[in-house]
């Protein structure tokens, strides 16, 4: 069996077919994991945690006074 430079070069084209074949699968899932981490991402930011920030000490707290054992407003 001889080879000769056009099955070397119909070798190449399939080669190069198949890379270009799972270049895309691979895009295509990549594409899914971040639709599916935006979509959990943007559930999380609607359900977010009820929090204010207090006047005095500027600390983040959920409830109704501020939870910082320092801040005069707690």
């Amino acid at each position: 069996m001889m080879l000769s430079v056009g099955k070397i070069f119909l070798l190449i084209i399939i080669l190069v077919a198949v890379w270009y074949f799972f270049k895309i699968i691979e895009k295509r899932k990549l594409n899914i994991d971040k639709n599916k981490q935006n979509k959990e991402n943007d559930d999380i930011n609607k359900n977010g945690i009820d929090a204010f920030k207090c006047d005095v000490c500027g600390l983040w707290s959920t409830g109704k006074k501020c939870n910082n054992k320092e801040c005069t407003n707690s």
